[in-house]
Formats: structure tokens, sequence, C-alpha cells
């Protein structure tokens, strides 16, 4: 039976409003996975995430006077991180009017409140003109997408052409054990696609592939980083939570890095619009 996208939309929406207080305590500002391009970097996850950041801003190709889209845009790290480095205006979108109201906070605190703005919106059903932006992000986001295609013809219609979207999401690499798929499903998530077929959606939407990259092995360290920090959390957020809930939050969380470690990769690529 296929998914309900509003319903989904609200799952996940729902979920952040929620859990907001938890991923941030494991994740900080960056509410995704970090980058070591070295097996033997030590560098700490809240640099390896602004790193990441800084090499998907690096493909954007965008500076001062662009407009960027940041597609399931979180507390805003990534939005904070790229209208910084490049000059650029990025406006985010979410889902949950926490993260909304959390994001705009930080960009105040932040002084870089002047170059992004954040609204509640649904990926399938971005409220902007055609072709308004000129470059778009979807980070680790699309996995909670069950109407992928829709999604990416939406970041098509409202970038412009010759504009560029950044995709990085995690890929399915072997089929999940009925175990996996059963923790999986626990959370407001679809199974992700294989890189091939990511590849295959992106060019049905009308986007023309410029580089991909396998990035499973530099990401793969945050997975036992986002361990460590859910038990070095544990008891400070029991507070917040409660004993039982935040233990079967931190298991969940902990039972899907398994899941991610045992058959999920991570892909990185860039496309054009045409024109």
């Amino acid at each position: 039976m296929s998914e309900d996208p509003a319903a989904r939309a609200q799952a996940v929406g729902t979920f952040y409003d929620l859990m907001g207080t938890f991923l941030e305590a494991v994740y900080g500002d960056n509410l995704h996975y970090g980058f070591w391009p070295d097996e033997h970097d030590n560098t700490p996850m809240p640099q390896a995430q602004e790193r990441l950041n800084d090499e998907l801003a690096r493909r954007l190709a965008v500076h001062a006077g662009h407009r960027v889209l940041d597609i399931g845009c979180g507390t805003g790290g990534p939005a904070r991180r790229i209208a910084r480095v490049t000059g650029a205006t990025v406006t985010g979108v979410t889902v949950s009017g926490a993260q909304v109201t959390r994001a705009t906070e930080l960009a105040a605190k932040e002084g870089i409140h002047e170059r992004t703005r954040f609204a509640r919106a649904d990926a399938t059903a971005l409220p902007f003109p055609d072709a308004y932006f000129d470059a778009a992000l979807a980070l680790e986001v699309l996995v909670h997408v069950p109407d992928k295609a829709a999604a990416l013809a939406a970041a098509h219609r409202v970038v412009r052409p010759g504009g560029r979207l950044v995709l990085a999401e995690l890929t399915l690499t072997r089929p999940m054990s009925a175990e996996h798929a059963r923790i999986w499903s626990a959370m407001p998530m679809s199974t992700p696609p294989a890189a091939a077929a990511y590849l295959d959606q992106v060019r049905a939407a009308g986007f023309a592939l410029e580089e991909t990259l396998d990035a499973t092995p530099y990401i793969r360290r945050s997975f036992q980083t986002t361990r460590d920090a859910v038990e070095r959390e544990r008891e400070r957020l029991a507070g917040t939570y409660g004993p039982r809930v935040l233990r079967q939050v931190s298991n969940a969380v902990l039972d899907l890095q398994a899941v991610a470690e045992g058959c999920l990769g991570y892909l990185v690529l860039t496309a054009r619009r045409p024109g």
C-alpha cells in the first residue's frame, strides 16, 4: 500500500517538533552526518558536519546575490553556513514548526538573519514561483518523503534554468532484512532507494547529472559518533522526556545506526537544470 504523502509530512513534522531537544543534544546545530575524507581523520563531529556543509556549498556554486533553497532545513545549520561562506541568501523549508522557530532564533543569534529565512512547507509542494532560486539543496531529507519524484519535480520547478541541485542522501546498498525493515519503519522514514535509482529519478525530474560521489566511507564514522552522543546525553535528557520515553527513543536511534551501518550508503550528487 502506498503511503499518504500528507500524513507522512504531518508525522515527520510532529516527530521533529517533539524530538528537537533530543536531536539537538545528539547532533548539535547540524541535524545531519559528518564528513571525514580520511579514515585516520579524528575531527570531532561538529567540525565534520560543517565540513560536509562546506562540501555541499562548493557544489552549489553560488555567491552573493544568489538565492538558495534548503529543502528540509532542520534547525538551519547548513543554511546559515552556506549563507556565511558564499554570501548567498538562503531560504530553508521544513514541515516542523518548531524547527522554523529554532532556525530563526539561531540565525538571529549568529547575526546571519538578513541572509536567511525559514518557512514551514512540504518538499512536494514548494510555495515559490517558477525558476525563483539559483540553486537548491536536499540534505538527508528525501528519506522522509515517500513521493521522491514529486519532491524532485518541485525542486526542478523552482530552480532557474542553469541552476544546480545538490543532493546528499542515504541509499540502499543491500536489501534490508525483515528485522531491519521493522526498525526502519518505526520512524517516519521510507526505505531509501539504491544510488542508481536516485540517479534515474533525478534525470526523470528533468535535471542533467554533473557529478556523483559515493560518500559512504566519508560519513561512516557518524554512526559510532551518534551512538556515543546518545549514551553521553541520556542522563541529561531524562529530565526532559522522562526515563521511559527517553529509553524508547534512544534505543530506536541506536537501532537505526545499526541498520545504516549494515545496509545503507551515502550519495552526494550534483545536477543542473538545463537551459
